[in-house]
């Protein structure tokens, strides 16, 4: 890490984080009103995905616990600890606060829509409702989260592109996990995703419009 920040063209987060926010309300109506694409949707993106190998569904039961909601909060808090013993605050409060608003918007959605989960085998188990996808939410918003930070502390591009692909990896592959164990409709985990870069691209917009102000007034 570099605690001198690399310079970030922010303005078109904010575009960005507004479209994003607009399909997942459309989403999110689709889903509250059983629209019957969802159905379609959920129905094709399922007849592709095989999940009849025990030895991968093995696998992808442990990998989908790094998605999970103690995991992310865990990591989150350490991650907050690490930036404030750093005096990085600003960036303390942009991880913090994005990964709160994110989950908690989260549920209070799963509380309003009430979605069923898919019928799951019975060595799986999953509570809760169904849409958005909790692991899709936090596993997209931390990813995002950590993606701002590695730009504008992290100063070696090697390094930086080898993070933000893992990144990027993480999230898709915990998503995947969802769809493939069957405790979520893919709907779910797409719309989880959604929700998680609205978020991410918005709080990132304040993050770096922070950070520019913060290096206008101590050059």
């Amino acid at each position: 890490m570099n605690t001198k920040e690399n310079k970030v063209n922010y303005q078109p987060l904010l575009i960005i984080g507004g479209v994003f926010s607009l399909f997942f309300a459309f989403w999110v109506y689709l889903i509250a009103s059983k629209n019957p694409f969802i159905k379609a949707f959920d129905t094709v993106v399922y007849n592709e995905i095989r999940n009849n190998n025990p030895v991968e569904r093995q696998l992808t039961f442990y990998w989908t616990q790094l998605g999970n909601t103690l995991t992310i909060t865990v990591f989150t808090v350490v991650l907050v600890l690490f930036l404030v013993y750093r005096r990085n605050y600003i960036h303390a409060a942009f991880a913090s606060l994005t990964m709160i608003a994110a989950n908690a918007c989260n549920s209070i959605i799963k509380n309003i829509i009430q979605r069923q989960r898919p019928r799951m085998d019975k060595a799986v188990h999953a509570d809760g409702f169904s849409f958005p996808s909790g692991h899709s939410v936090g596993s997209m918003t931390l990813a995002l989260v950590l993606i701002a930070l590695i730009v504008v502390l992290v100063k070696k591009k090697p390094l930086k592109y080898w993070l933000i692909g893992f990144c990027v990896f993480f999230t898709l592959s915990i998503g995947f996990t969802r769809m493939y164990l069957h405790v979520h409709w893919p709907s779910d985990v797409l719309g989880g995703w959604c929700e998680g870069l609205a978020f991410s691209f918005l709080a990132s917009w304040l993050f770096f419009k922070a950070l520019d102000k913060k290096n206008k007034l101590n050059p």
